[in-house]
């Protein structure tokens, strides 16, 4: 399904070239993820993380410095500002043009990126980042504290900021000197470390910001300080990223990094031709495969498809507002009891991904195999419920994103399954981004058919959508027990406590008061040309491009 967005699976291959900062240090050996090994959950570290650890280089043909990769994507960038994107599709781009504070290694571990260390205060109130020094962003403006503060600021206090909610525990950044940048938090605050690997971490120049103005949105031109500059972005038709060649990035034989000259992206929204593509060599790269094509994609010789255990989720949004048809919540309880989630997971999706029940997936620390409050379909009770409601048959409009056969195939099967339980699903099919506009205003009729790709904590994955006025709580739901437990685990410096106050949140919001209905987790796919080397999928299934190259 249309994710904001992701679909995610199971082997990681081997790492053997590893990044390392430019400043020196060694690089750490990190264990690959697997189905058995789990990428690890991150702790919020008194100091410097590890580095990261590259994906090995496939044996056979050498890689080359240099050439272009052509990626193709499900649909175009939508927003080049991380303070105001909304979807999976604007990350693939933002990882390759900005650099955030910290990042993850393909374990899920968290490593030093921007900041090269950081401390946290005794009472867990300050946190306290030691930057990286002599970096530049691709408009040639220098990257120091007063940036950090600029940046964090402008994420937490924009009225329009897609980020407030992820930062709302932090008061204000201090700048302590021009390497130094001090957080100070309202109360601990466990998820920032995991938040700041995101766009809520990204560091863009201000120059570039407020030349731009409200165009920076399309036109983040040498914005960055990523290994790619953003040279180029024609709606629905290409993106041209070009090789940063004062990236501070090195391998672990000092060798430059980024690889590549330039990366084109193009978005296409068929799932058939971006196959095609591959297949024909006009493309190198996708990381979003239809659930049908995966079994065929393993067997092609000319292809390399690597999959890890994801951590999206597929869900059907309702507009719980006041005056909207699934204001009323035994209606959306209606949905989930209807739906026949291990049908969708073998019909739809190909026996790809496992079936699931809210937010919390099961690589996080939190998540409970236990927890199947809908595990069988029954439509009968489904009937029950919305005839206690007493406002007669349940019809509404289910929004559908357009231009991909296989969504609209998942589509028509959950509206199978809601016609048992004699509810009417009305599709209508419109362009994502549009989607994804009426969520925010938080207009749209019904139900809309958008995920979620997935954070490696799972405060990512729930505060958001789950707490009462938040950027990302399209489905306008509001329950003060939800909030206050979410309050309480984000406060939380040990897991247990967090656990526990999360399983209490996760009853709440999936069955006994629904903010939507979930039915899946996903997988990380990463589809190749077999020329292509260096790269490991990752949980959160956006490529990390700078280690990528092309066999001679």
């Amino acid at each position: 399904m249309t994710t904001r967005r992701e679909f995610l699976t199971s082997l990681l291959s081997a790492g053997a070239m590893g990044l390392i900062v430019a400043c020196g240090g060694g690089a750490a050996n990190q264990p690959p993820a697997s189905a058995t090994n789990p990428p690890a959950q991150p702790a919020a570290p008194a100091g410097a993380a590890p580095t990261q650890a590259a994906p090995a280089q496939a044996a056979g043909k050498a890689a080359a410095a240099g050439g272009t990769l052509t990626f193709v994507l499900e649909n175009d960038v939508i927003d080049f500002d991380p303070m105001l994107s909304r979807a999976f599709v604007d990350r693939n781009a933002h990882y390759q043009i900005y650099d955030s504070l910290v990042r993850v290694d393909p374990t899920g571990k968290i490593i030093p990126w921007l900041a090269e260390k950081w401390d946290t205060s005794t009472d867990g109130k300050q946190v306290t980042f030691t930057l990286r020094k002599n970096v530049k962003y691709h408009d040639g403006t220098v990257f120091d504290a007063e940036s950090v503060k600029w940046n964090i600021d402008r994420y937490r206090t924009t009225d329009a900021s897609a980020r407030k909610g992820e930062l709302a525990p932090v008061a204000g950044v201090d700048v302590v000197d021009a390497s130094t940048a001090r957080f100070n938090l309202q109360t601990p605050f466990s998820p920032l470390y995991s938040l700041l690997v995101d766009r809520a971490g990204m560091m863009v120049s201000r120059k570039a910001v407020e030349a731009a103005g409200e165009d920076f949105t399309r036109k983040a031109f040498k914005a960055g300080t990523g290994p790619f500059v953003l040279t180029e972005a024609v709606k629905d038709d290409h993106i041209t990223l070009e090789k940063n060649p004062d990236w501070w990035g090195q391998d672990n034989a000092g060798n430059k990094l980024p690889r590549l000259d330039k990366i084109i992206i193009r978005p296409i929204t068929n799932s058939d031709v971006r196959l095609t593509n591959l297949r024909t060599g006009d493309a190198q790269f996708a990381n979003n495969i239809a659930p049908k094509d995966v079994a065929t994609v393993k067997n092609d010789s000319t292809l390399a498809y690597k999959e890890i255990p994801g951590l999206s989720y597929g869900s059907l949004v309702p507009n719980r507002k006041e005056g909207f048809v699934f204001n009323e919540g035994r209606y959306v309880k209606a949905i989930s009891m209807a739906l026949d989630r291990q049908e969708l997971i073998d019909k739809a999706f190909f026996g790809v991904g496992t079936v699931g029940y809210g937010t919390i997936a099961h690589a996080h620390f939190a998540f409970d195999a236990n927890f199947k409050p809908f595990e069988k379909p029954d439509p009968e009770a489904a009937k029950a419920l919305v005839s206690a409601v007493g406002k007669g048959p349940l019809s509404f409009e289910f929004l559908v994103p357009s231009g991909d056969p296989a969504l609209l195939q998942q589509a028509q099967l959950i509206q199978a399954q809601l016609r048992k339980a004699d509810i009417d699903a009305q599709i209508a099919q419109l362009e994502f981004a549009q989607i994804l506009k009426q969520q925010s205003d938080h207009v749209f009729k019904g139900i809309t058919y958008v995920g979620w790709s997935g954070r490696i904590d799972p405060d990512g994955n729930t505060y958001d959508f789950n707490y009462t006025g938040r950027p990302l709580n399209d489905s306008s739901y509001s329950n003060p027990d939800v909030d206050k437990l979410l309050d309480e685990q984000r406060a939380a410096s040990d897991e247990a406590t967090r656990k526990t106050a999360l399983r209490k949140a996760e009853q709440i919001f999936v069955v006994d008061d629904p903010s939507r209905a979930w039915f899946r987790f996903g997988v990380a796919q990463q589809l190749t040309s077999t020329k292509v080397q260096g790269l490991a999928p990752y949980a959160d299934q956006i490529p990390r491009l700078q280690l990528a190259s092309l066999a001679k």
